[in-house]
Formats: C-alpha cells, sequence, structure tokens
C-alpha cells in the first residue's frame, strides 16, 4: 500500500474517532459533567429578555444578591407560594424573585438553565429583599431594597449547580452589571449580605468562588 493511501485511510480513521468522542461528550453532559447535554440555554437575546413591563428604574439597582432556594425542585411559582417539594410540602416564607434560574428538575417541560422573569421585576418593585431569607426571622427586616434578586433552583449542599444554570447566572449577572453600572464587589451571595446571619457550606463557598473568577474583577 503506498504512503499516500496509508495517509488518507489514518486522516479518515482520526476523523471519524474524533466524530464519535464529541457525540460521546454530548450525551455525557458537556464537558463539565452536566446532567443534561451542554448548550441546554438557547436565549440569544438577554438584553430583550430582562426587558420589564413598567419603565426600568435604573437608579432603584445598586446590588445583586444571588440566593439558592435548598431545593432541586424550585420554580418562580413555588418560591413565591412558600412551598418546597416533597410529601407533604414544607412552607417557608413567600419570596417573588426577581429572576429565578430553572434547575431539571423545577417541573415538567422546564429546560435546566432556563431563565424566569418575577413579577417583581416586571412592575420594578423591591423583590426577596430579605438577607436572610429562608430564615422566617429576617421577614421583620428589608435590608437591600436596592438590590436585584436572583435565586438559583438548586441546594448547593446536595447536588452541584449545572453548566446550564452557572451560564445563565453568569450571563445575567453581567448584563445587569452592564445596564445598572453595578461593580462586582456589590454582586452578593445571600451569606455575604450584611445583617446576615447564615454561613456558608464548603459547596457554597467554593461555588461563589468559581463564579466570582468567571465574573472578574
Amino acid at each position: 500500500m503506498s504512503q499516500k493511501r496509508v495517509a488518507m485511510v489514518l486522516a479518515s480513521l482520526v476523523g471519524t474517532m474524533t466524530i464519535f468522542s464529541a457525540m460521546l461528550l454530548l450525551l455525557e453532559g458537556g464537558a463539565m459533567g452536566t446532567a443534561v447535554p451542554g448548550g441546554a440555554v438557547n436565549q440569544p437575546n438577554w438584553a430583550q429578555l430582562i426587558e420589564p413591563t413598567e419603565p426600568l428604574q435604573g437608579k432603584s439597582w445598586n446590588y445583586i444578591i444571588i440566593y439558592e432556594s435548598g431545593d432541586l425542585s424550585a420554580s418562580a411559582d413555588s418560591l413565591a407560594d412558600g412551598f418546597v417539594g416533597g410529601n407533604p410540602p414544607q412552607v417557608r416564607p413567600q419570596a417573588d424573585f426577581h429572576f429565578v434560574i430553572d434547575s431539571a428538575h423545577s417541573g415538567a417541560g422546564t429546560m435546566d438553565g432556563a431563565l424566569q422573569v418575577g413579577t417583581s421585576w416586571r412592575s420594578q418593585t423591591p423583590g426577596a429583599p430579605f438577607a436572610e431569607w429562608p430564615d422566617p426571622r429576617s421577614n421583620t427586616i428589608t435590608p437591600y431594597n436596592n438590590a436585584v434578586g436572583v435565586c438559583l433552583a438548586g441546594d448547593l449542599t446536595r447536588k452541584p449547580i449545572s453548566e446550564a444554570q452557572h451560564r445563565s447566572l453568569l450571563r445575567l449577572v453581567q448584563e445587569l452589571q452592564k445596564r445598572f453600572n453595578i461593580p462586582s464587589k456589590c454582586v452578593l451571595f445571600q451569606w455575604d449580605a450584611e445583617l446576615g446571619t447564615q454561613h456558608a457550606s464548603p459547596a457554597q463557598k467554593s461555588y461563589a468562588e468559581s463564579f466570582r473568577a468567571a465574573l472578574g474583577s
């Protein structure tokens, strides 16, 4: 067999193996081992997506506070109703977050990393302003009324945030920062906020560090 023919056979074999490996990677959930194939989120026009119904109150938003729901099946509706999944369902303080980032378990037909826009954002009113939520004692105080509240549907102590959720959170925070000129030092997790009494778990600390590294200064 000629050297030219051998080279053509080897090139074809390498190409086939590369395509096959890429297909396996997608089936396993992408490079970071997410629960669903990479690229599940397809929301290209984020500026339009977060446009509220009422006139935008640009000077009202000076902070971004990122919360986690504490359960894997949370959605904007369950958070607003104050229910945690289970049988029987548990009750927690109601919270109309400005934004909720769904998990793959948030409900039938829900896409992992999909962004839900709360009624509080559409009406440009304070949403979930309690630094210590879901501690019921925080219902008596309302720090950070000028904060955009973003909730991840998840429980970091039980399961890492998916890559799709991470990408959506990062994109949303960057869009809000750009729109309202919010510096990264004013992007907080709920356990960072002043007046809060919660202590971050090792998993929460680890994710917060990786998120801030991706967000940059």
